[in-house]
C-alpha cells in the first residue's frame, strides 16, 4: 500500500493520473517489494566497529564519527575525464543497471507507469524518466538505511567521501541531495505539486525519510517524533536515543508533561541520557546493552563511575575531589530517578516482577548514596565558585540611555512600518517592543517572548471587567494608571499566571505589529507574537537585549540582562526602605513568589 501511494504521487506530478491509472499502478506492485512495511526499527548507524566499508568524518560538533557499512559513491576521473560508472536501481525488479532508461524500456515496457512516460516526448519524457529513476533510488536507499549496510544512491556524487546522514530526499521527486543544498535544488515536480510552498525543506525531508524507514512498526508518539526527535542535532547521541526504548519513552512522558514549548529541554535531557548510556557501555564493555539494563542495583557502582567520568572528577593539590562540570551531576540526579519510574511503570504493565525488583534495588542505592558521592560535592563546588565574585547590576544612567533610545526607535519604526510594510522593519520594531516590555516589567526573559498572538488579540477589556467597589477606593494616581495601562497574562514558571503591563505607546506599536504580520511575510502558522520568519520560531531574548543595549550606547551592555534587571529592582526596593506591603506586591508581580526570604536570597544583592 505504501508503494502504491508513492507511485501515485509520482504519477500525479507527471500529470498522467486518471481513473484507469490507479488500477494499473496497483497491479504493477505485485512483483515488487513494499516501500513501507513491517520492518525492523532503523538500526543504529554510528558505532565504533571496524569493517571494510567503514569511514570516518567530523560531525556537526567536531567529534570523530564512524559509520558502519553505509557508503556513498565517489565520482572518479581518469586523465581529466569523468568515469560514468554510476548504477541506478530499477523500481520494478530492484536490479542495479548503468543505463536505466534502456532497461526500463526493454525489460518493463508493460508496466503502466513506464508505458505512460515512454509515450511522451521531449522534456516531459525526460522529467518522467527522472522521477522513475529517483523512485528506484529512493526504494534502494530506504532498504540500505533499514539494514545499516550498503551504498546510498545520491543525485550528485562528490569527489570525496561524504557523511551519509547529510543526505536527504526531495519531498517531490525523491532524489537524495545534500541536506544544505535542498533549497537550491530545482525540482521538476514543483510546478504541479501542491506542497511546493510548504515550510522547512529539511524537516519535511526528514519526516518523509523517517516515515518510510519506520513505517508501520513505529511505536514512537507522532507528536514526540515530529516535534522533538526530528529537530535534534544529527550526531551519535541522536542515534543512541533512537535505538533505546527507555530514553524514547522518557522523552514521550516529558513531552506530555511539559508540552512542545519545552522541546529543547526534553532534547537536552535525552542527549544527556544518551551520553550516560554510551559511557556505561564503554565502562562495562557491554556494547549492546540498553539503559534499562543498567538501571539495576548490580550496576550502581558502574553508574557512579560513569557519572564521575562525565562530570570530569579530578583532585586538586589539597586532595579534594572536584567536578569540572558540577551542574551535570545535579542534572543526572534529577532525570535518572524519573527514568527509573518509567522503567518501573513499563515492568508493571508487562507483569515483569524481575525488572521491577531490579529498578527498586537501584533506587534504594541511589537514594542512600548518590547525594553523598555526587550531589553534595557538586552543590558545594557551585557555591564555592561564587566566593569573591562581585555582584554587578546595571546602572541607572545606562537604563535611562536605553529608555531614551527605545522610545525614539519606537516612534520612527512605527511610522516606517505603516508607510512601507517590510520584514526587516517589522523585525526591528518587534525587537524594540520586546525590549520595552522586558525593561518595564522586569520579567523573566522566557515569559514575554513566548506571548502568543491569540493571547494578545483575545485579552479582555480590563477596565470593563473591573470591580466597581475596588475602583472607587483607588486614589487619583492609581485610577489614572489603570486607565493608561493595558495588560496581558501569559504562563510563567510552573505555569503560574504572569501579568505583563503594556504602556500606551507600546500598545500602539503592538497593534501595528499584529496588523502587518501577513504583509511582512510572517507565517500564519507561527503562533508567537514576536515571531521570526520561520513557521514556529520566536526572537532570542538575550540577543535582542544585548544588541539593543549596544545600539543605545550604554556603558556596560553585558549587564543589561533580564536576571540583573530583576536583581536591580529587588535591591532598590530595599535600599529605599519600601514598606512591607509594597515589597509583598512587588514580589507577587515581578517574581511570582510569595516567600520573602526566597526573594531576599535570590533576587537581591547579598547582605554581609
Amino acid at each position: 500500500m505504501g508503494q502504491y501511494l508513492i507511485r501515485k504521487h509520482v504519477l500525479s506530478s507527471c500529470s498522467i493520473v486518471d481513473s484507469s491509472a490507479k488500477m494499473a499502478i496497483k497491479c504493477s506492485t505485485k512483483g515488487t517489494s513494499h516501500l513501507i512495511g513491517s520492518t525492523k526499527r532503523h538500526a543504529e548507524v554510528k558505532i565504533s566497529h571496524h569493517s571494510r566499508h567503514e569511514h570516518t568524518h567530523r560531525g556537526d560538533d567536531g567529534e570523530k564519527v564512524e559509520f558502519r557499512r553505509i557508503t556513498i559513491g565517489v565520482a572518479r576521473k581518469i586523465d581529466g575525464k569523468r568515469i560514468r560508472d554510476k548504477k541506478l536501481c530499477c523500481f520494478v525488479c530492484r536490479q542495479k543497471v548503468l543505463w536505466l532508461s534502456r532497461h526500463l524500456q526493454r525489460q518493463h515496457s508493460d508496466n503502466y507507469l513506464i508505458a505512460q512516460v515512454m509515450a511522451k516526448t521531449g522534456s516531459a519524457r525526460q522529467q518522467g524518466l527522472k522521477r522513475l529513476k529517483n523512485l528506484g533510488s529512493f526504494l534502494h536507499n530506504v532498504d540500505v538505511l533499514r539494514k545499516a549496510s550498503g551504498e546510498l544512491i545520491v543525485a550528485r556524487r562528490s569527489n570525496s567521501e561524504q557523511n551519509p546522514e547529510k543526505y536527504l530526499p526531495c519531498v517531490h521527486c525523491y532524489g537524495f541531495y545534500y541536506m544544505y543544498d535542498l533549497w537550491r535544488h530545482v525540482c521538476p515536480c514543483v510546478r504541479t505539486s501542491v506542497e511546493a510552498k510548504s515550510g522547512d525543506l529539511v524537516d519535511s525531508s526528514r519526516s518523509l525519510l523517517d516515515g518510510a524507514i519506520d513505517a508501520e512498526d513505529s511505536h514512537v508518539d507522532k507528536n514526540f517524533k515530529y516535534g522533538v526527535l526530528n529537530r535534534m542535532r544529527r550526531d551519535r547521541n541522536l542515534a543512541t536515543v533512537k535505538a533505546d526504548a527507555l530514553i524514547l519513552r522518557f522523552g514521550t512522558t516529558q513531552l506530555k508533561r511539559i508540552g512542545l514549548k519545552g522541546r529543547r529541554r526534553i532534547a537536552m535531557r535525552m542527549r544527556l541520557l544518551a551520553r550516560l548510556l554510551d559511557q556505561l557501555r564503554q565502562s562495562t564493555g557491554s556494547r549492546g546493552a540498553s539503559l534499562s539494563e543498567f538501571l539495576d542495583g548490580t550496576y550502581f557502582d558502574a553508574f557512579i563511575e560513569a557519572v564521575e567520568i562525565l562530570c570530569g572528577l579530578h583532585t586538586d593539590e589539597h586532595g579534594n575531589s572536584l567536578f569540572a562540570t558540577p551542574s551535570l551531576a545535579l542534572m543526572i540526579g534529577n532525570i535518572v530517578p524519573k527514568c527509573c519510574q518509567v522503567k518501573k511503570g513499563m515492568a508493571i504493565r508487562q507483569g515483569d516482577e524481575f525488572k521491577e525488583k531490579q529498578v527498586e534495588r537501584f533506587m534504594d542505592l541511589f537514594r542512600s548514596e548518590y547525594g553523598n558521592v555526587a550531589s553534595c560535592p557538586a552543590l558545594l563546588m557551585l557555591k564555592s565558585k561564587r566566593y569573591n565574585k562581585p555582584d554587578e547590576l546595571p546602572s541607572t544612567e545606562d537604563l535611562l540611555k536605553l529608555k531614551a533610545f527605545t522610545e525614539q526607535q519606537l516612534e520612527t519604526l512605527c511610522s516606517q512600518l505603516k508607510a512601507e510594510p517590510e520584514y526587516s522593519t517589522w523585525r526591528s520594531l518587534s525587537e524594540i517592543v520586546l525590549t520595552k516590555l522586558l525593561v518595564f516589567n522586569k520579567r523573566r526573559a522566557s515569559e514575554p517572548v513566548k506571548l502568543e498572538l491569540s493571547q494578545y488579540l483575545n485579552r479582555p477589556k480590563w477596565q470593563n471587567a473591573s470591580n466597581r467597589e475596588i475602583v472607587s477606593n483607588l486614589n487619583a494616581v492609581e485610577k489614572k494608571l489603570m486607565q493608561r495601562m493595558d495588560m496581558v497574562q501569559v504562563p510563567g514558571k510552573r505555569n503560574r499566571r504572569v501579568p505583563i503591563l503594556i504602556t500606551p505607546e507600546v500598545g500602539i506599536a503592538m497593534n501595528v505589529l499584529a496588523d502587518t504580520r501577513r504583509q511582512c511575510g510572517i507565517s500564519q502558522h507561527n503562533r508567537y507574537f514576536f515571531a521570526t520568519d520561520s513557521s514556529d520560531g520566536h526572537l532570542n531574548t538575550w540577543l535582542v537585549l544585548h544588541n539593543t543595549a549596544v545600539a543605545a550606547g550604554v556603558e556596560k551592555p553585558r549587564l543589561i540582562t533580564s536576571s540583573r534587571l530583576r536583581k536591580y529592582v529587588a535591591t532598590l526596593s530595599q535600599v529605599y526602605q519600601a514598606v512591607a506591603f509594597s515589597i509583598f506586591l512587588l514580589i507577587t508581580f515581578c517574581y511570582s513568589v510569595i516567600n520573602f526570604p526566597i526573594f531576599v536570597f535570590y533576587f537581591s544583592l547579598s547582605s554581609y
